[in-house]
């Protein structure tokens, strides 16, 4: 079990194929962080997809991540695979589905740290993709 854990759920008013395919494309994710991310890699079978690898922050500081499971309309899974820093052993997922009013996306993250380093960034984490959700609902 991962010292920090993260989870944040948004409900959308969209369908979910058009949420998975909005959060899916790495090249969108600048507007949900706020920072710069670019895809670096494409993933194998699809651009984003398994495999594909994004950079998150300004070059040469910023982290990259690589997807390491993916079904389309139902979730994506993805790890910090590169410049990590202080946080060890990543894992991102988030599990789409269908609502009556349209979608939601439950975005979990865990993650091992430093005791007063994993705080800080469990905080900044959760707020940074809790108002990248809401704003982009």
């Amino acid at each position: 079990m991962a010292d920090h854990t993260i989870e944040i759920a948004q409900n959308f008013s969209k369908p979910v194929e058009e949420v998975y395919a909005w959060l899916a494309n790495h090249n969108n994710l600048s507007k949900l962080f706020m920072a710069p991310v670019k895809r670096i890699q494409d993933g194998a079978d699809d651009v984003n997809g398994v495999g594909s690898i994004r950079r998150i922050g300004p070059w040469p500081v910023g982290v990259q991540e690589t997807v390491t499971a993916a079904e389309p309309n139902r979730f994506i899974e993805y790890r910090i695979t590169r410049f990590g820093g202080p946080v060890r052993n990543h894992r991102g997922r988030l599990d789409f589905s269908t609502t009556s009013k349209g979608s939601r996306v439950e975005w979990t993250i865990e993650f091992d740290s430093f005791p007063v380093i994993g705080i800080v960034l469990e905080t900044v984490l959760s707020q940074v993709v809790s108002r990248g959700l809401k704003r982009n609902a």
